[in-house]
């Protein structure tokens, strides 16, 4: 079986909160998404409760994981050896496993990770837990390289409705048992080189405004003057994501170039007064 194709257009690239409510579908989901993992030479993880019966899962659907996990390609661990080692939740400490995680794999060849993190962990009254919409915001900054791929998986039957809702808005993207990851409606975000800065492409609005509203505290990290922001590819964008863009190249950190605005986007710069803003250089498409 090839697995439900509700993750199957999932990227390096990209962070996607996961809502789940069948334990068949996780399964299967699960098993297409690690299946396409192994063949794309990337180094795969999951990490999460009963790390046993995933491993009986991806087993039953045909995937060979006794080589996988002896190459060190597949790696199936429990929250207490991923999200918990510290024996509580630490988003720094988890944040800095990840960094890791990444340049080991690729001093080891593989192409990327792809990472399962199964968060049933945080309906347990773990210490730290209040901090995890903190972590699900800041560990976008892991993914600004283009080296990982990762998939929250929250199981709708044991979180808040709301609280899972605003969880989700500090991915790039949802997808559900019944709606798959849909990379044209989602955000994606790619660091560029030459010239320094970022891409932006999909859409963007509250369903990842967090996300968008984290890429931008961190635009300045390595305290160059000037980063170019690249919206071609963007699009849509509300209002309120525009102001989010308006409002970094106002806050002195240093100058925003945005570049491949559309005729929508320049209505928008020109509503929030971007003109006023010293800062933030406008080029059209």
């Amino acid at each position: 079986m090839g697995g439900l194709p509700l993750l199957d257009r999932v990227a390096l690239g990209d962070h996607v909160c996961w809502a789940v409510d069948d334990d068949a579908v996780r399964m299967e989901a699960i098993a297409g998404f690690v299946r396409a993992g192994l063949q794309a030479r990337h180094q795969v993880h999951y990490c999460g409760d009963d790390p046993a019966s995933v491993l009986a899962g991806l087993t039953r659907h045909g995937i060979g994981t006794g080589p996988a996990t002896a190459a060190g390609q597949l790696i199936v661990q429990s929250a207490e050896s991923s999200y918990l080692a510290c024996g509580h939740f630490d988003p720094e400490a988890t944040i800095a496993l990840w960094h890791r995680q990444i340049a080991d794999a690729l001093a080891a060849g593989y192409l990327g990770i792809r990472v399962v993190g199964d968060m049933t962990w945080a309906t347990r009254g773990i210490p730290g837990r209040d901090r995890l919409p903190w972590y699900e915001a800041q560990v976008n900054t892991v993914f600004l390289g283009g080296h990982v791929a990762g998939v929250c998986a929250y199981d709708r039957r044991v979180f808040d409705p709301l609280e899972l809702r605003r969880l989700s808005w500090a991915h790039h993207g949802a997808a559900s048992t019944g709606s798959a990851y849909d990379p044209g409606t989602s955000l994606r975000i790619a660091r560029t080189r030459n010239p320094r800065g970022v891409r932006l492409s999909g859409e963007v609005d509250l369903s990842n405004r967090i996300a968008l509203t984290t890429l931008v505290e961190h635009l300045f990290d390595d305290g160059g003057p000037e980063v170019t922001v690249d919206l071609t590819d963007l699009t849509f964008a509300d209002t309120a994501s525009v102001r989010i863009l308006v409002a970094a190249a106002d806050s002195g950190a240093g100058r925003i170039r945005l570049v491949g605005c559309s005729p929508a986007v320049l209505r928008l710069l020109d509503f929030h007064h971007a003109g006023e803003v010293p800062d933030l250089i406008v080029e059209a498409l």
